[in-house]
């Protein structure tokens, strides 16, 4: 009677004690991968809940990372394929962000990583989830080339092209909507707003 018990303690065990030094890293990859923080969180829970109903699947401790990051992405993808069916769009720019900017005393350095987050959702699915991989996760170019199942020589490319696009986003995106941003939030701005004479 104790068996089935002692066994799901023992998996209970071994995936929190797999989970615990990997969940920044998982959080910071659906983060990246998604629009928003609540979009990030339902990520992060759905995937625990996959990864641990299907530990049994897990070939070696050593890849658990890895594997959590295949599930996630595999989770996204179809909640994005869901999204398009539904024709459902959310706006680049989120309230969240603004709230945070006016109440966070770090309000600014806060609203660059929401502009690298908003520029992010504007590549195409696999060049955003190879720089996420890459440059916030700290993949090497052949386990992002296994995860993704193509050539290296492709990940290469993709992770250029991201590269490109996104230094291209983020410059456009510092001299316009941080601007507008600091004349909204904040009300000593107001008075550099002056109407134009006659």
């Amino acid at each position: 009677m104790n068996r089935p018990q002692n066994d799901i303690e023992q998996k209970q065990e071994r995936f929190l004690a797999l989970l615990k030094p990997n969940h920044d890293s998982l959080a910071r990859f659906a983060r990246a991968m998604t629009k928003s923080r609540e979009e990030a969180q339902d990520l992060v829970s759905d995937t625990i809940e996959q990864a641990f109903k299907h530990l049994d699947s897990l070939k070696s401790d050593d890849a658990f990372l890895s594997w959590l990051f295949t599930i996630a992405s595999r989770i996204e993808k179809r909640r994005r394929w869901r999204e398009r069916i539904f024709e459902r769009f959310d706006p680049i720019f989120h309230d969240e962000a603004a709230e945070a900017f006016i109440r966070n005393p770090n309000a600014e350095a806060l609203y660059d990583t929401q502009i690298l987050y908003d520029a992010l959702q504007k590549l195409p699915f696999k060049q955003r989830e190879a720089f996420t991989l890459f440059e916030i996760s700290g993949f090497s170019l052949q386990e992002i080339q296994e995860l993704q199942g193509d050539s290296l020589s492709a990940v290469k490319m993709r992770l250029l092209r991201a590269r490109e696009a996104l230094r291209t986003m983020l410059g456009e995106a510092h001299s316009q909507e941080r601007a507008t941003i600091h004349h909204l939030t904040n009300p000593s701005n107001a008075s550099s707003l002056k109407m134009p004479k006659g």
